[in-house]
């Protein structure tokens, strides 16, 4: 969905709180009030700067690795896209937090975003997107019309076998939500300069391969 691209300048944040629960919460990571049904954090996971691409998740993995194919997927049987967790046949649609690389990395309540959530911040009668450079990287300034604060998208990529793809060009986000009709596929939130979308994938969205995560609690 292309959305009109329009600038809010205030920003603010809800720090979050330092109970034992959130005892693996980096300490620079901020919930931000968009005036939504969720909040959003300030930086990828895996990042140490709003700006930061983070780490790389295969869908429904908690760790990063140095190779992405069906034969390394946690939930694929050997080299095939021959699912053996959330598929047509356990019917599971959305992840479990066990499978939750934001819930495993960060504790607390975070947790990766559903595509309706990202749909919620696409929506532009909610956020404005406005295209625009931080420390040098490409990305949205996404501001929630109630509040008047902020959250910065950096254009990612994703990895795919070896290699980072689209870095330059594009940013995609996993969401935890599972793409039933192709269920090797997932939604993720994904844009460029021009579009935003809450999609399976216009590039390759299969599950095993590396999206950035920004997390909601």
């Amino acid at each position: 969905m292309a959305l009109s691209l329009m600038f809010v300048g205030a920003v603010g944040y809800a720090k979050v709180n330092g109970s034992d629960n959130e005892a693996k919460t980096p300490d620079d990571v901020e919930a931000v009030d968009l005036g939504l049904s969720v909040k959003w954090a300030n930086m990828n996971v895996g990042a140490t700067k709003e700006s930061g691409f983070g780490t790389y998740f295969a869908w429904g993995e908690v760790k990063p690795k140095k190779y992405y194919s069906w034969g390394t997927y946690s939930w694929s049987h050997k080299d095939t896209s021959f699912l053996i967790k959330y598929s047509n046949t356990d019917k599971r649609t959305q992840l479990v937090l066990a499978d939750d690389a934001a819930r495993a990395n960060w504790g607390g309540e975070w947790r990766m975003p559903t595509a309706k959530e990202c749909e919620e911040l696409t929506d532009p009668d909610k956020c404005k997107w406005e295209w625009i450079t931080k420390d040098g990287i490409n990305g949205y300034k996404v501001t929630g019309k109630k509040t008047g604060n902020s959250i910065f998208l950096p254009i990612t990529g994703f990895r795919f076998y070896e290699g980072v793809q689209f870095r330059a060009i594009k940013g995609i986000y996993w969401t935890s939500t599972l793409y039933t009709l192709y269920p090797d596929k997932s939604y993720c939130l994904e844009f460029d300069g021009s579009n935003i979308d809450v999609t399976f994938g216009k590039l390759s969205s299969n599950r095993f391969s590396g999206r950035c995560i920004r997390a909601v609690r």
